[in-house]
């Protein structure tokens, strides 16, 4: 084989760029601390080290979720205690009115701690959290979730309805609700006593029929009906002068009966020549199954066939019970008939109260199994990516014991090669002439 001197010279110069080529990868490994530069270096290991990598960034985002969402849970459980906190305070104070021993001047003082109990239970649904968000708006959150009509009434204007509550996910499998609704937390109670109903006008004519108040007639009676639904049909006479006839039905049309076996009708106020409806002064109420509805007064009359629908309320707001309580200590009359009114009135708001006190404490129970949810989540997470760091590190991490002894090893044979080259490049056939 013929050797010639650009060959000697090329193959010198393909040693040294080799061995510094493996110089600078070594070098680069220890500055980086990788064993894995590129993918080429090692393919199953740069694949693991892709998933590794992916597994950890998502169990951090799922710790950032739960970071996210515990101090919010953590703050509507303390609110919560301080809504249970008041209303327990309320139910004592309903207690302590009912006695026959307060005159009205006492229920008075009681009356005006309830509305200010009522107030601090509406400012503490809308309490906003540190971002400025509102605890209790659902999705709505920069919206307070509770505001104050003309009239005094409360109302919740939030969000509500499936997807009403931001939920993060705390594993691939597992979401968790950040927070409730007040409309859950405050308004839609059940309401246990059975002894409210509403009144729902059915009018030929829109507006030609209206209910001015329902209430409780009989405690027994209105117990033994609380989950039944009437319907009252009114029949109008033709002919001016007439009385104007009631019927009590229920939902399939057939005719009421009393525990007599009387049938539940009568009358209520007549039209006169003039057309109007006359009622009865005061207005009676139309009493039955141990309720009673009062309709609004004249000229406003039912049309022949007009019916209202009575039926117990399925839900109630704290800020509801409270009014009425409240209400009740501040008109109760010292006679036969306003203690009855307003021992009717308490056990309707003690039911209530206590209905709502079994909700918060539910929520409050469900806040908790969160919290407690997240906090072995985040356990969890913290070893997750302690032990996934650890097989990425051992996977894709440089031993830096061997890679310095390698890096030795290759910083002499670069020496040796350059040194070699050296000696080559003197090498001439007219040195033997």
């Amino acid at each position: 084989m013929r050797i010639s001197t650009p060959q000697m010279f090329q193959t010198g110069v393909k040693i040294m760029q080799n061995a510094q080529a493996e110089l600078n990868r070594t070098s680069q490994q220890m500055s980086t601390g990788r064993r894995i530069l590129t993918p080429s270096d090692d393919p199953s290991g740069a694949a693991l080290s892709v998933q590794l990598s992916d597994a950890i960034h998502s169990t951090k985002q799922y710790q950032r979720n739960v970071d996210y969402a515990q101090p919010r849970l953590e703050q509507e459980e303390s609110q919560i205690e301080a809504v249970l906190n008041a209303l327990q305070r309320v139910r004592e104070l309903a207690v302590t009115g009912s006695n026959d021993t307060y005159n009205r001047d006492n229920r008075a003082v009681i009356a005006g701690e309830i509305r200010q109990l009522r107030d601090e239970i509406y400012d503490l649904g809308n309490t906003k959290f540190a971002n400025g968000e509102y605890l209790f708006a659902g999705t709505r959150s920069q919206t307070a979730p509770f505001v104050i009509a003309d009239d005094g009434q409360v109302s919740y204007v939030g969000a509500t309805g499936e997807g009403a509550v931001r939920e993060v996910a705390i594993t691939n499998t597992r979401k968790m609700a950040t927070g409730d609704t007040g409309a859950h937390l405050l308004m839609e109670i059940p309401e246990r006593s059975g002894l409210l109903t509403e009144a729902v006008p059915k009018a030929t004519n829109a507006g030609d029929l209206g209910v001015t108040t329902v209430a409780v007639a009989d405690l027994e009676d209105a117990l033994n009906s609380a989950g039944e639904t009437y319907r009252i049909r009114f029949t109008v006479p033709a002919a001016p002068g007439g009385d104007v006839e009631y019927d009590i039905l229920d939902l399939d049309g057939n005719a009421v009966r009393d525990a007599n076996g009387d049938l539940l009708s009568g009358t209520h106020g007549s039209v006169d020549a003039g057309g109007n409806y006359v009622t009865p002064v005061p207005n009676d109420p139309i009493v039955f199954a141990g309720r009673s509805v009062t309709l609004t007064g004249a000229p406003t009359a039912p049309d022949n066939g007009d019916e209202i629908i009575s039926r117990p309320i399925e839900r109630v707001s704290l800020f509801q019970t409270l009014d009425s309580i409240a209400t009740a200590f501040e008109t109760a009359g010292t006679d036969d008939a306003g203690r009855e009114a307003l021992s009717r009135a308490s056990s309707i708001a003690l039911r209530n109260i206590d209905s709502g006190l079994d909700r918060l404490n539910d929520v409050r129970a469900t806040v908790g199994v969160r919290i407690a949810a997240m906090e072995t989540q985040t356990d969890l997470n913290d070893q997750n990516v302690l032990d996934l760091t650890s097989t990425l590190s051992d996977v894709r991490d440089l031993d830096y014991a061997d890679a310095i002894s390698r890096y030795k090893l290759q910083e002499v044979a670069l020496q040796a090669a350059q040194q070699t080259y050296v000696q080559v490049n003197k090498l001439s056939l007219f040195d033997f002439l």
